[in-house]
């Protein structure tokens, strides 16, 4: 069992500071990209906080009567892969975020990673709900709803009428980018995204493309998809610039994407803002420090992890049967790459 000296030196800082981020001290600022290291490591050598190291828990398969003051025990289905997870820290964002919310609340949250394991997994952990977080096919969805009808699905939408949907609202937050350039003055606009596809290998239609292609003032041939990495977006703005079709502005999809648009444009000396404005989404550590410093909405991943948990406890409380599809709104952040 992990101890917070090995996490420390896994990580490189110090015990101090492993101590205090495992124990969620906000009086402690520390920079986003530490604390997602901390918890990523503290998760890979399967840390356990000294107050729960003795605490009676539940094997896998057992199904006996839980005693009244158990915790309750919350499974968490996640289809992101550690890789995926390295390259863009997103969903782990939201993970943690979920992770340190369940913490708060009570909650014992156990992650099943579903590239790693079958669904009996879940189906004989005993669990009293689930959420579901990343991108999964209606035929996914029905299948873990199926095994536990207390069920929160995270950045993902369906229409079951009966599941809980907690997303952030891109449709808006992409409206709003729109709106913004064009009030700059910029009515020429370029789109570059990545291709999101399901464990089972359904191709996810990303909402940033489907409401930008749908915008009256969208070129179609300005439009650009390709993998969700730096390299992808660095690739793809070569292309532009090499064929003389470049936009006065693009609006990127992450901003692992947006890194590699900025390193082509950089390498060009192509000036940014005046030339080509760059504007993506999640509001990343690396945002605020890159040349430029990237504009970017801010998805609100805390709060999106805060009202997971509590839809989930208010769901297994009242022992709702309607599912609820709430919408957490977006925050455009100002900085160098956009007017």
């Amino acid at each position: 069992m992990a101890k917070l000296k090995d996490i420390a030196k896994a990580t490189g800082y110090s015990v101090a500071t492993v101590s205090r981020v495992l124990n969620h001290d906000h009086s402690f600022n520390v920079p986003e990209e530490t604390r997602l290291k901390v918890l990523r490591t503290a998760e890979r050598l399967n840390y356990v906080a000294i107050s729960q190291r003795h605490r009676p828990f539940y094997e896998e398969g057992k199904t006996e009567e839980k005693p009244k003051d158990k915790k309750l025990r919350v499974g968490l289905a996640y289809s992101v892969s550690p890789s995926d997870e390295i390259m863009d820290s997103y969903y782990l964002s939201i993970k943690s975020a979920i992770g340190e919310s369940c913490e708060t609340s009570g909650i014992d949250m156990k992650v099943f990673y579903l590239h790693e394991r079958e669904y009996t997994d879940i189906k004989d952990a005993n669990l009293d709900g689930l959420i579901a977080l990343g991108k999964f096919s209606d035929y996914e969805i029905n299948a873990l709803y199926e095994l536990n009808p207390n069920f929160v699905l995270v950045d993902c939408y369906t229409e079951h009428p009966a599941i809980d949907v907690v997303m952030v609202d891109l449709k808006v937050a992409t409206k709003g980018v729109i709106d913004y350039l064009y009030k700059k003055g910029v009515t020429s606009l370029g789109f570059i995204g990545g291709i999101e596809s399901t464990i089972d290998g359904k191709i996810i239609e990303d909402t940033r493309f489907k409401t930008f292609s749908k915008h009256e003032g969208a070129d179609h041939d300005a439009i650009y998809l390709g993998r969700l990495t730096a390299d992808s977006g660095y690739e793809i703005m070569k292309n532009i610039i090499k064929s003389g079709k470049i936009k006065p502005a693009y609006i990127v999809s992450t901003d692992v994407i947006a890194t590699g648009c900025l390193k082509a444009l950089n390498e060009h000396k192509i000036n940014i803002p005046e030339e080509v404005a760059i504007i993506s989404y999640n509001n990343s550590i690396l945002s605020e420090y890159i040349t430029p410093a990237l504009t970017t909405v801010d998805l609100n991943t805390h709060y999106l992890g805060m009202a997971t948990t509590e839809t989930m406890l208010e769901r297994i409380k009242n022992k709702r049967s309607l599912g609820k599809k709430i919408f957490i709104p977006t925050q455009l952040i100002i900085r160098e790459s956009s007017p």
